[in-house]
C-alpha cells in the first residue's frame, strides 16, 4: 500500500512537472530591444491574473483585480516598461535584470490559489561586428558575432545570419567572416531557431558604397534640363569618404557599354580632389564645359540646362580611393527628339516624315503620343492610344500644318518625356499663280513706261515755254518794225 502511495505521488509530479515544461517558452532577445510574451490561446478568464518575475523579489510585476483593473509593480527598473494586451506582456527596452524567467498565472477558486499556467525564459543574445576600418570598403572582411545564453534544460538552439538581401549564412566557432559587398551594406539579422518559432537580434554593418542605379533610364529632351543623380548607400555620408581617404571624385561619359562594368570610350567632363580643399570642379573636355557638377552630405549631382541628341549615353560617377579602389555608378540618359526629314521650313506641297526619335528603336513597351496644331489635316487620323505609330507621314503639307508638333513618350502608363518642333510652311507658286504673277508684272510695268513717258513730255513741254522770247508792239514806235522787249 505505501509502494503504491509512492508511485502515485512520483506520477503526480513527473506530470505536474511535463504540464508545466509543455507550457513553457524561450524568448532570445537582444538588450535595447522590446519582447513580447504572448499568451496566444490560452484562457485568461479567471477574475485574478498574475505576471512574476525571477528577479523582482517583492510583490508582482503586473495584476488584475477585477474591481481596480490592471496594476504594475513600482520598482524602478520596470515603471513605464511595461504594457498588457489581450495577447500577453510586453517589455520594451530590455534591460540585464530582464533575462530570467516570467510566470503568467490564476487564480482559481477550486485550487484555493494562484495556478501557474505559463512560464516565459528570457534569455540574452550578443550580437557585434568587428572591422578593420568603419566604414568597410568592398572586399574587406568584417566578421559577425552571435551568442545565445541558453536556459538549463533546453538544447543549444541553432543559428544563422541574414543578410540585408536576404541571403542565410552559417557562422562556424561562433563566427561569420564575410568579403563584403555594397548588397551587404545594412541591417544583418542573427536567428535563432527554437521549438515554435525563431527569435532574431539585428546589427547593422556599414559598408563604403554606392546605391545600385534604378532599372531604367533617365529621360529628357532636346533643350531641357536634367539632373543626375549618385546617390550614397543608405547611412552613408561624405565624411566617411574622406576619412577612408578619397583621392579624387569623377563624372565620366561614355556613349556605348560593352558590359556593366566596361564602357567605351570613355571620357572625363569633370573632376576634383578632396586633398586640395577645394570644393573647384574642373573641366576635362569642351563637353564638361555646359555641365555643372554638385556635392552633398550624401549625394553627388551632375546637371546640365539644356540637353542635345549627342549626349546620350552612359554617365558614371568615379570615386579613387588610396588603396586603389574605386567605386562606380553609372546611369545610362535617353534624350528625345522630334525629327522632321525636310526640316522645320517647308513649303505646302512638300512631303515629309516626323520622327519621335530615342536614335534607336523603341523598347517594346515603349509608345508615342502625338499632338498636331489644331487645324492640321492629319490630327484627325491620331488616335490617342497606344497604336499612334512613332513615325508620321505627311504627303502633302499645307498651310493648316504649320505650327508646333509635340509627342509624348510612355512607358506602359507611366509618361517619360516629351518633345516637340514647330513647322514653318510657305505657299508654293504654281503655274498659273505664276502666269498671272507675270502677266500683272507686265501690266505694271506698262503702265510705269506710260506714265513716265507722259511725265518726261510734260517736262519738256515746260522747259519749252521757260526758254521761249516774248515780243510786243510799242505804243510809240520807232522806225517800222518789230523789236525785243
Amino acid at each position: 500500500m505505501k509502494m503504491m502511495i509512492q508511485v502515485l505521488i512520483a506520477t503526480a509530479l513527473m506530470w505536474t512537472t511535463s504540464r508545466l515544461y509543455c507550457c513553457e517558452e524561450v524568448f532570445y532577445v537582444k538588450e535595447g530591444d522590446t519582447v513580447n510574451l504572448r499568451l496566444e490561446e490560452l484562457e485568461a478568464n479567471a477574475d485574478y491574473l498574475y505576471w512574476s518575475h525571477s528577479n523582482l523579489h517583492k510583490g508582482r510585476l503586473a495584476w488584475r483585480n477585477p474591481l481596480a483593473g490592471w496594476s504594475f509593480t513600482t520598482d524602478e527598473r520596470w515603471i513605464s516598461r511595461l504594457s498588457i494586451s489581450r495577447n500577453g506582456l510586453s517589455i520594451t527596452g530590455v534591460q540585464e535584470h530582464d533575462f530570467g524567467t516570467v510566470v503568467f498565472s490564476r487564480y482559481i477558486k477550486q485550487d484555493g490559489g494562484a495556478t501557474p499556467m505559463k512560464i516565459f525564459r528570457i534569455s540574452k543574445i550578443t550580437v557585434s561586428v568587428k572591422s578593420a576600418y568603419s566604414p568597410a570598403l568592398p572586399e574587406e572582411d568584417v566578421t559577425l558575432s552571435c551568442h545565445v545564453e541558453k536556459p538549463q534544460s533546453h538544447p543549444r538552439p541553432d543559428i544563422y545570419w541574414l543578410s540585408p538581401a536576404g541571403k542565410r549564412s552559417r557562422q562556424t566557432g561562433g563566427e561569420l567572416i564575410i568579403y563584403v559587398s555594397g548588397r551587404d551594406n545594412g541591417w544583418w539579422s542573427c536567428v535563432v531557431v527554437k521549438d515554435g518559432g525563431e527569435d532574431m537580434a539585428t546589427v547593422f554593418v556599414s559598408v563604403l558604397y554606392l546605391s545600385p542605379a534604378p532599372e531604367y533610364p533617365l529621360y529628357t529632351s532636346e533643350h531641357s534640363s536634367l539632373s543626375i543623380p549618385c546617390p550614397f548607400a543608405h547611412n552613408i555620408s561624405w565624411e566617411q569618404f574622406k576619412f577612408r581617404d578619397v583621392k579624387k571624385v569623377r563624372w565620366r561619359y561614355s556613349p556605348k557599354m560593352f558590359s556593366p562594368r566596361i564602357f567605351i570610350n570613355p571620357q572625363n567632363i569633370l573632376f576634383f580632389s578632396p586633398t586640395d580643399n577645394k570644393w573647384c570642379w574642373s573641366a576635362n573636355t569642351s563637353r564638361g564645359m555646359s555641365f555643372v557638377a554638385d556635392l552633398q552630405n550624401d549625394h553627388m549631382i551632375l546637371s546640365k540646362k539644356q540637353w542635345r541628341a549627342e549626349d546620350r549615353g552612359f554617365y558614371m560617377c568615379d570615386f579613387k580611393f588610396s588603396n586603389h579602389i574605386y567605386l562606380r555608378r553609372a546611369e545610362r540618359v535617353e534624350v528625345l527628339q522630334v525629327v522632321s526629314s525636310a526640316g522645320s521650313e517647308l513649303s505646302s506641297g512638300q512631303s515629309v516624315n516626323l520622327t519621335c526619335s530615342l536614335g534607336r528603336p523603341l523598347p517594346k513597351d515603349h509608345w508615342v503620343k502625338w499632338f498636331a496644331p489644331k487645324r492640321a489635316a492629319v490630327r484627325s487620323l491620331l488616335g490617342s492610344g497606344r497604336l499612334d505609330p512613332a513615325q508620321i507621314n505627311i504627303p502633302d503639307v499645307g498651310m493648316d500644318d504649320g505650327g508646333r508638333w509635340r509627342c509624348e513618350l510612355w512607358r506602359n502608363d507611366t509618361r517619360l518625356t516629351s518633345a516637340d518642333i514647330t513647322l514653318t510652311v510657305s505657299q508654293q507658286l504654281n503655274a498659273w499663280m505664276l502666269g498671272s504673277l507675270c502677266g500683272s508684272a507686265g501690266t505694271i510695268a506698262v503702265l510705269l513706261f506710260l506714265i513716265y513717258i507722259i511725265w518726261r513730255h510734260r517736262q519738256i513741254q515746260r522747259n519749252t515755254r521757260r526758254h521761249r522770247r516774248h515780243v510786243c508792239r510799242c505804243k510809240h514806235p520807232k522806225p517800222k518794225g518789230f523789236y525785243s522787249r
